[in-house]
């Protein structure tokens, strides 16, 4: 069995999503799913969980800083060996959200009128609102709805990478 922990629901989406070819013959199930706190408890639980002899991968955002991160990252997996993947592109700050809105024409009329808005209230709205905002206006979709549906290309190759050897022999 292979054990994806990820922070939320977005997370769990594009991982299926990639993983699509895959699904059919491989059994994984996703754990953690309430935020970053939830994969750390996670992490650190696995042996009381009775889960420790699987495989196991974890994706977590970087948010403001992928340096302090990528630390607390490599401490909490030194003893369980637990791989894991920093979003947006395992090197800079931010959240999948900002890969995913990367992707976003900025001429977009949402995500205007959304960054327009932010600047009238004068307040810092995270990419989960503008995210939120784009994929509901937009597309009539939840972000977990529109990623099921999202042409991944070879937008997620780096992750894609990181994720082979889990399905080593599978193919």
């Amino acid at each position: 069995m292979i054990y994806f922990i990820v922070e939320g629901q977005t997370d769990k989406e594009l991982i299926k999503n990639i993983l699509t070819p895959k699904i059919e013959k491989t059994d994984f199930e996703f754990l953690g799913l309430k935020g970053i706190d939830s994969v750390k408890k996670t992490i650190e639980n696995l042996e009381e969980l009775g889960l420790s002899q699987n495989l196991y991968f974890a994706i977590v955002d970087a948010d403001t800083s992928f340096s302090n991160r990528n630390k607390e990252m490599g401490e909490l997996t030194k003893t369980n060996k637990v791989p894991f993947y920093i979003f947006p592109n395992h090197k800079d700050n931010g959240d999948l959200e900002t890969l995913l809105l990367s992707h976003v024409n900025e001429e977009n009329e949402i995500i205007k009128c959304f960054d327009a808005y932010k600047t009238c209230v004068k307040k810092d709205i995270d990419n989960k609102a503008k995210l939120y905002a784009y994929t509901t206006l937009e597309h009539d979709k939840r972000p977990e709805q529109y990623i099921e549906e999202l042409d991944i290309g070879t937008e997620f190759d780096h992750l894609k990478q990181k994720l082979q050897p889990l399905f080593e022999g599978i193919e």
